[in-house]
């Protein structure tokens, strides 16, 4: 009897590893029918039940596309963890930089670090850690996402950043970067980070020399135009400059191939 039992449980073994080959392999037949010319990647299964991501390749364009397991739909898009809501994460990215088919995006350009004013500039993180500079706008929806893989990266000691503002959206931007640097001054990096990420004001209105507050945002932006930054959020690391957000996993690799160097002031 036991011998019987192991002899089904091999073949069930053997017959789900032949099912997901040849599942796969129609899969990928269907998906080069329908984008002529485009090189599959790799297809990999996604959390969802069912659910594949394709990863393909046309011309030197790279990207991703899902499909049903049975093959009859693809949905072109992003597929969003959101188990953490103030940290959303790409799958399709986590998935392929797992598996080598998305590389962490490149630098746009160098920077010259001299004309980096770091002066009174809030810096949250360990002493000795990597060394980020982040511009960014306080109502940017997609700052707001890189502000909070920054927040959990300095939590975790893998990183230190440099928090500085280049506002895009207008005044009420620009009160929100005030407000948000006063809360700072008089209550500390927690209600600072709070009121960033969950729009959380502290009970008591904080008291601050505004004058003070708005030169620095000012001379931050005067500084990110000299840059050549355009938008948010854009980040430094050791002189290079990265645009838009990048989520945590493309970040920590980044990191990790900078972090033997640090912030020239």
């Amino acid at each position: 009897m036991r011998k019987l039992m192991l002899i089904i449980i091999s073949l069930f073994v053997i017959f789900s590893f032949s099912y997901s080959a040849v599942n796969k392999s129609e899969l990928e037949s269907k998906v080069k029918t329908i984008l002529k010319g485009a090189q599959i990647l790799g297809i990999e299964e996604s959390p969802i039940k069912g659910l594949y991501i394709v990863f393909i390749k046309k011309g030197n364009r790279e990207g991703a596309l899902m499909i049903t397991e049975d093959g009859k739909y693809i949905i072109a898009g992003n597929l969003i963890d959101i188990s953490n809501p103030s940290q959303p994460e790409s799958v399709i990215r986590r998935i392929g930089e797992e598996k080598g088919y998305i590389k962490p995006p490149k630098a746009q350009k160098k920077v010259d670090m001299s004309k980096i004013d770091l002066t009174n500039t809030p810096r949250f993180g360990q002493k000795n850690a990597p060394e980020i500079i982040v511009y960014f706008d306080p109502t940017c929806p997609f700052c707001k996402r890189e502000l909070a893989t920054l927040k959990e990266l300095t939590d975790e000691g893998k990183v230190a950043v440099y928090m500085k503002y280049f506002i895009v959206h207008g005044k009420n931007a620009r009160e929100k970067a005030e407000k948000a640097e006063c809360i700072r001054e008089a209550y500390g990096k927690e209600a600072y980070w709070d009121y960033l990420l969950k729009n959380k004001e502290p009970k008591k209105a904080p008291k601050c020399n505004m004058e003070k507050i708005k030169k620095r945002i000012e001379r931050d932006e005067k500084e990110a135009k000299e840059l050549g930054i355009r938008g948010t959020p854009t980040w430094i690391i050791n002189g290079n400059m990265h645009v838009g957000y990048v989520g945590k996993s493309a970040m920590e690799k980044i990191i990790d191939k900078e972090k033997s160097n640090k912030v020239k002031k």
